[in-house]
């Protein structure tokens, strides 16, 4: 009866009836973390429109693959390999209509994986949709300041959504796989930037994409967006930690434990007018500034940002 109410409910709300087709989403974490799996998401004939996709980058863009951080960072697909998708997802209320701009592709083979990182604070905005096909991926989570983890299998042919916590104080990692897989990382960036599909509605939306390019490259030059870290191979040997033990290498560094998303913000702020000062930018960002200070602010006192195993 509780599944009959479920599905009338989804129904009246204009969600899709392949939705129904998928398995329960849970949160494995519970709500607060932000991490929500829609296992079975992806349809065999959405996954046939992204597999087409990669054929087209792999036939037509193969000098512009590269290998990154482990793995390989395709060119942006073409936007028909996944405009459905996108469109379900936001039937489904899974994304909010709209928000979704951009699009990075990866390709996994067996034994590659990707290291833990914190998605640009400055450059993307809150909630990440990732479809995940071809194997089922472990990925970890590590709480920026005190370094606790988490682990959670992402199931094949399912879409994982972060926000909240999961996106924003935790480092996240793909430990290598162990067949081949495709995901792609749908996004909302302020930038009409590589991986574009939609046109953005900052103030950079009047930017063409090759300026939009070079501020991405100027703030990526100072990190703006990046918590910033050195753990090079140096530090790792010193300190006999192995190439996933993130949750190791954070207990080794102490300036993280004073890190909070407000003093990131200050941080981006400085490094931004050192950029603007040696003529490396000449584009107004205080507008970014007060927007993301204000949200940190609502986050910080709003939300649980700490780990939950405490």
């Amino acid at each position: 009866m509780k599944k009959i109410v479920h599905v009338a409910k989804h129904l009246w709300k204009g969600g899709s009836l392949a939705y129904l087709a998928g398995d329960d989403p849970y949160q494995p974490f519970g709500p607060e973390f932000g991490l929500t799996i829609f296992p079975n998401y992806v349809q065999t004939h959405e996954q046939a429109e992204l597999r087409k996709g990669y054929v087209d980058v792999y036939t037509r863009r193969s000098a512009s693959i590269r290998q990154s951080d482990g793995r390989f960072q395709l060119p942006p697909l073409p936007v028909s390999s996944f405009e459905k998708l996108i469109q379900r997802m936001e039937q489904d209320d899974v994304v909010p209509s709209g928000h979704l701009n951009n699009q990075t592709a990866n390709l996994y083979e067996p034994g590659d994986f990707i290291r833990a990182h914190l998605d640009n604070l400055f450059v993307y905005d809150d909630i990440f949709a990732i479809a995940s096909m071809g194997a089922n991926a472990l990925m970890k989570f590590v709480h920026v300041q005190n370094g606790e983890e988490l682990e959670v299998m992402i199931p094949d042919n399912s879409v994982y959504v972060m926000s909240g916590p999961s996106r924003y104080v935790y480092f996240h990692m793909v430990l290598p796989v162990e067949a081949q897989r495709f995901s792609i990382v749908f996004r909302r960036s302020i930038l009409n930037s590589d991986g574009g599909f939609r046109p953005v509605t900052t103030p950079f939306s009047g930017i063409l994409p090759l300026r939009s390019t070079q501020v991405l490259n100027a703030l990526y030059s100072r990190q703006v967006g990046a918590v910033r870290v050195k753990v090079d191979d140096e530090f790792m040997q010193k300190n006999d930690i192995g190439a996933f033990d993130t949750a190791k290498w954070v207990k080794s560094l102490r300036p993280l434990r004073d890190w909070s998303l407000l003093s990131q913000v200050d941080e981006d702020e400085a490094r931004i007018e050192e950029l603007r000062a040696k003529r490396f930018l000449d584009t107004d960002l205080s507008w970014r500034v007060k927007e993301l200070r204000k949200n940190y602010k609502f986050m910080e006192e709003h939300l649980s940002l700490s780990s939950p195993l405490k």
